[in-house]
């Protein structure tokens, strides 16, 4: 049985577990709605259901996704139609507290982006590739740079700017001259008030968080979808004597 992700794709996934849960799941049912567009014959289909529920399951389990890691590893001998669709409901019910949850983490490692401070960012921006092309390296290592820089100038139009954004251009930008005269001077000052800028943001963002009272950074537990219910397992298929009334 072929999986719905490649090794490749796995092992892009971000580092977290529950993030990298949440796009093993969307990744698994995009190939899976793929493979059943326009597909007649249901036993493909049920191949296909199988497999998406196989996928993410055993992802549940590795990554001790809770409840779903609890879900019995399903089979096609023992299992039907109305458990694939309880299982794809409660999962989307799931997944989308996980999708919450990883918003409400990426805010606490970025700051929100209001006018002053992403105009005065781009205006930093612009000033560092201007002085980035002046440096005395080889032109390869420019042209390194400067993607760089226009990776970050791009990142500005983004509603919030994550650390992990400013740190790669920061440090990428503070490696490549630290052995450098010149321009590198310039370079660095225009590195120092990109980072003031941001730290003075986070900080102005972080005491507007405290005066709201928003302080909850652990992880929660998933909540049913329905109160003392579990996620569904695989059932076994009617019996036939169950429907013969002698």
């Amino acid at each position: 049985m072929d999986l719905l992700i490649t090794q490749e794709e796995i092992e892009d996934l971000p580092e977290n577990p529950r993030e990298r849960f949440v796009q093993i799941e969307q990744i698994c049912r995009k190939r899976y709605y793929e493979q059943i567009s326009n597909e007649e014959e249901w036993g493909v289909v049920q191949d296909a259901r199988l497999r998406y529920m196989t996928s993410v399951v055993s992802a549940a389990k590795y990554l001790n996704i809770v409840p779903i890691s609890n879900i019995e590893m399903p089979r096609r001998s023992n299992w039907n139609d109305h458990a694939f669709d309880d299982f794809v409901s409660d999962l989307s019910f799931y997944t989308m507290q996980l999708m919450l949850e990883g918003a409400d983490r990426k805010l606490r490692t970025a700051i929100f982006l209001e006018g002053a401070t992403r105009d005065r960012l781009r205006t930093l921006t612009i000033h560092l590739r201007e002085e980035v092309r002046k440096l005395n390296l080889p032109p390869a290592r420019i042209d390194k740079l400067i993607r760089q820089v226009d990776k970050f100038e791009s990142d500005l139009d983004s509603r919030n700017l994550t650390f992990i954004a400013v740190g790669v251009v920061t440090l990428a930008v503070a490696g490549a001259i630290a052995d450098v005269g010149g321009a590198a001077s310039a370079v660095r000052e225009l590195v120092n008030k990109i980072e003031e800028t941001v730290g003075q943001a986070k900080e102005e963002q972080d005491r507007d968080a405290a005066s709201r009272m928003i302080e909850n950074h652990e992880v929660r537990q998933l909540m049913p979808p329905r109160t003392h219910e579990p996620l569904p397992s695989p059932q076994e298929p009617a019996s036939l004597d169950d429907e013969i009334p002698f």
